[in-house]
């Protein structure tokens, strides 16, 4: 796979110009073109039979998300080079919705780091349900980064079919760098967790990455022992798999995922 397109999900009440950098730096290097996107929906939702007062309220509401969305268009724009191909979605519609929705046209998505969403998605972007519904990989920027080195790079691995699929989706960025370390976590079963991982690093080395291996024991969690081997490995990335389900439509996180999306300072590759 080959990064061509790439789309920023942007929150409609502020365009992190780090963010927007970080993403354009991404599109220079990958030679891709790079799609702004933004979106809020009302919370008053107008109905047929609605009163006046809530009529009223939901085209005031509505008003404003337009002018809101005409304003992240003007501060996106004037962050991306002229030079570097890039084009504006704005919509009405909830954030987690319509990222999932123009996930369609992009290789690969970046968002900040907004962490636990508080107006239940009609603002911002609900990280967990953009991971488990886009299809495609989400690069889950470190917060006040504008670059993404990418020369040290952590693979989380754990034999399921979301670690085989994020290494294959990080696949331009791995071949990219210097170092790429496999980590997997002793949970009990050395010999397997050992074999599998000795087959990844085998796989990337296979596709020019310059991978090697190790396990490491469970030190506080999965995503502390992780998070300590990228730091003791001095890398910006770690790559992993997304894991959760969807339950009466309401998106649930398992555990290593929701820790690592906590973890400060450190970008996070991941797939689903």
């Amino acid at each position: 796979m080959e990064i061509r397109n790439i789309v920023v999900g942007l929150t409609i009440d502020l365009v992190d110009p780090d963010l927007v950098a970080l993403a354009v730096d991404l599109a220079q290097q990958h030679k891709a073109s790079l799609t702004g996107f933004t979106a809020a929906q009302p919370p008053v939702v107008a109905s047929v039979g609605a009163g006046d007062v809530a009529a009223t309220l939901y085209t005031e509401q509505l008003n404003e998300i337009e002018a809101s969305v005409a304003a992240a268009r003007e501060k996106f724009t004037a962050l991306v080079p002229a030079s570097l191909e890039h084009k504006w979605s704005g919509r009405v519609q909830q954030p987690s919705l319509g990222l999932i929705d123009i996930a369609r046209t992009a290789d690969l998505i970046v968002i900040g780091s907004q962490g636990e969403t508080r107006d239940a998605g009609y603002r911002t972007i609900d990280i967990g349900e953009v991971l488990l519904g886009a299809g495609r990989p989400v690069l889950l920027a470190a917060a006040g980064s504008t670059q993404l080195k990418g020369d040290k790079i952590i693979i989380a691995w754990k034999d399921t079919k979301e670690a085989r699929r994020a290494i294959v989706d990080a696949l331009p960025l791995l071949k990219a760098a210097s170092d790429v370390q496999v980590v997997v976590i002793d949970e009990g079963n050395l010999a397997a967790e050992r074999a599998s991982m000795l087959d990844a690093v085998a796989w990337l080395q296979s596709h020019d990455v310059e991978a090697r291996g190790e396990v490491l024991p469970d030190e506080g969690g999965a995503a502390q022992s992780i998070t300590s081997a990228a730091q003791t490995m001095g890398a910006d990335l770690i790559v992993s798999g997304a894991y959760g389900h969807s339950r009466l439509r309401q998106w649930l996180i398992g555990g290593m995922t929701r820790d690592l999306l906590a973890t400060p300072g450190i970008h996070r590759f991941l797939s689903n």
